[in-house]
């Protein structure tokens, strides 16, 4: 799953170097919540991943 989010992360940085969108303002949403998304899901999978690791060693 974090290959996904990558993914979401260099296309959030590929839209906003292109001129695909040609509104700035959509453009700049549009990259926002791709980075977000992405940034987020990698917080997230660490955080479950660090977590596993936690609970395991307790044991």
């Amino acid at each position: 799953m974090k290959i996904v989010y990558m993914l979401l992360i260099i296309a959030g940085c590929v839209l906003a170097c292109s001129t695909i969108i040609s509104n700035d303002y959509l453009k700049v949403a549009v990259v926002l919540a791709t980075l977000c998304t992405g940034l987020f899901g990698m917080m997230k999978s660490i955080g479950s991943s660090s977590e596993e690791n936690t609970d395991g060693e307790n044991e």
